[in-house]
């Protein structure tokens, strides 16, 4: 017999909370993975086949991102037509196991909302019956009386999950046994998670004075990255040697580093953004670092920090205004 997908009962009081730092998931065409995510699933599902002819109890599309380390979800659900009051269903998204019936394995994450509220909660359940730090009324939430509802919640108690596939489904408010229709399972894929960050920025150089910067790329992903490339923007007066290079692909894990030598001429601004940007596949990143000019002071014999050249003095022939000597020498600036 088979199991009835995750439908968990949902409160009648709902209120927005925490964000979420992963990106939104778009569901035209093919959705980039979020930054941040380790589990990614996207699927389109047929319209007209929902168990009501109303359009927005009819689910076209669904996506979910789990970021399983920090407990981060984001699930968007594309509906036929936008839901009114009079055709208000609630909305669940799980990450679960596959089984012989479908997704139905526990334990389960998910989101859930009304699709005419503004009010999301999360949910986990770590066996059939059972509920554990229901996040009720903590889920962010976007997209309410539109045919896109976006949900994402983050929370240590949705860390740790395992999911291989992920579930949406619209129920009758009040009575989770009515379905009106529900897709998946959508398989969800592990993916890299690529980073970037820089070390031995100088916090203020002198020009035509060349700096060390070390560039720490790394995959806290579950998969490996494509080949990494890394460029640096341009910038008045600021030379990078190299601007340009490419990094081997990166598995689970794995850190590389890459140096750059940094330079900045006389002519360069007194705050300049050193900015690098990484790029693996459909992952981008982007740091920075700031790096003052330190301009010679004037009079001096060669930069900042050093001993300054006392200023030239010389002897000249003072006349006295008094009237009571003819002058003196003196010592005057050259």
């Amino acid at each position: 017999m088979r199991r009835r997908p995750f439908v968990p009962s949902i409160p009648a009081r709902r209120a927005a909370a925490s964000t979420v730092a992963a990106a939104t998931i778009l569901l035209l065409g093919v959705a980039p993975a979020p930054a941040g995510a380790n589990l990614v699933g996207v699927g389109e599902d047929p319209a007209g086949d929902a168990a009501s002819p109303h359009p927005a109890h009819d689910i076209t599309g669904a996506a979910l991102a789990y970021d399983r380390r920090r407990g981060a979800l984001v699930g968007s659900v594309r509906l036929r037509g936008v839901a009114t009051a009079a055709s208000e269903s609630v909305l669940t998204l799980f990450a679960g196991r596959r089984t012989a019936t479908g997704c139905d394995g526990y334990p389960a994450q998910g989101l859930s909302t009304s699709t005419t509220s503004f009010r999301a909660s999360w949910h986990v359940l770590p066996a059939p019956g059972q509920t554990l730090g229901g996040g009720v009324d903590r889920a962010e939430k976007s997209g309410e009386r539109t045919t896109v509802q976006r949900m994402e919640a983050t929370d240590r108690r949705l860390a740790g999950g395992t999911p291989d596939c992920a579930i949406a489904t619209l129920t009758r408010p009040g009575d989770a046994s009515v379905v009106l229709d529900t897709t998946g399972p959508i398989a969800l894929r592990p993916v890299p998670v690529l980073g970037i960050a820089l070390r031995g920025v100088p916090s203020r150089l002198r020009p035509g004075r060349t700096a060390r910067v070390r560039v720490l790329v790394t995959n806290a992903g579950d998969a490996s990255t494509a080949r990494v490339r890394l460029r640096v923007a341009g910038a008045r007066g600021l030379q990078v040697s190299p601007s340009t290079r490419t990094l081997t692909p990166l598995a689970v894990g794995r850190t590389r580093t890459a140096t750059l030598r940094v330079r900045l001429s006389a002519r360069a601004r007194s705050s300049t953004r050193l900015r690098v940007t990484a790029t693996a596949g459909d992952q981008r990143v982007r740091t920075e670092g700031r790096i003052r000019l330190v301009r010679p002071s004037s009079g001096s014999g060669g930069g900042g920090g050093g001993a300054t050249t006392p200023p030239r003095t010389c002897n000249r022939w003072m006349p006295d205004i008094s009237g009571e000597t003819g002058g003196s020498l003196v010592l005057l600036p050259c």
